[in-house]
């Protein structure tokens, strides 16, 4: 959750006079910096439309009368393949805050798709041999921090956590209560893990289509991966 791979550039043409009417009255000619998120998409699309938001969509329209800027917004990840995960973040201006619900496992936990990748085989020999710095490190670390505070403008890659350094405890302490609070008001599905029967039949289906694809490397890698994520749910990590 990371900027690199939360941040998506959002370009607005608008061809139609009724269109550009609408949108011109939120700036439409202008570069804005508010935070936005892909769910508004739907509500905006409506909106234009002229057709009336449900009061029980979470998204909001960016553009027209109806347009309300978020103070701050919520990015989420879970598990992506065959490796389970739980990480959500909130931004507010030039601060993120990170929450990592299985920080016993590394950063960069096994998962055949990404690791097939040619930089990934090289990255993780390098890291192992030690002969990375401790910056270059990071994102290999065994293990990860319960919470991630960045200041996005001093820090714009990320690198430097802030929490537990002076100056910092009301903020923390925000974000904390936001994100808190949009676990219960989203009824966040993370919460609860997701059942054995669950995994077990969605696992199947993937290795059995990487089989069917002859693709015989990757099925015993992503095996070997659903192995160790059973390994570690039962160790408590």
């Amino acid at each position: 959750l990371y900027d690199e791979g939360a941040k998506v550039p959002f370009v607005v043409w608008a061809g139609s006079p009724e269109v550009t009417r609408s949108a011109r009255l939120s700036g439409l000619k202008v570069v804005r910096d508010d935070l936005i998120v892909h769910i508004d998409m739907s509500a905006t699309s409506m909106e234009i439309a002229g057709i009336g938001i449900p009061k029980w969509m979470q998204g909001r329209s960016l553009f027209g009368d109806k347009a309300k800027r978020r103070e701050y917004v919520v990015t989420a990840r879970d598990r992506c393949d065959e490796t389970v995960d739980r990480i959500r973040a909130v931004r507010k201006g030039k601060y993120k805050y990170v929450r990592n619900y299985y920080p016993e496992r590394p950063y960069l936990q096994p998962c055949a798709y990404k690791d097939k990748k040619a930089f990934m085989g090289p990255l993780r020999a390098l890291f192992a041999a030690g002969k990375l710095d401790a910056l270059q490190s990071l994102h290999l670390a065994e293990r990860r921090s319960k919470e991630e505070l960045y200041d996005l403008e001093a820090d714009p890659f990320e690198v430097r956590n802030l929490v537990g350094e002076a100056g910092h405890t009301e903020r923390l302490k925000w974000f904390r209560e936001r994100l808190d609070n949009w676990v219960v008001e989203t009824g966040d599905r993370g919460r609860i893990p997701e059942s054995d029967a669950m995994y077990e039949s969605d696992m199947k289906v993937y290795v059995d289509g990487q089989k069917r694809r002859k693709n015989w490397k990757n099925a015993r890698q992503i095996e070997k991966n659903i192995a160790l994520m059973k390994r570690w749910k039962a160790e408590g990590k």
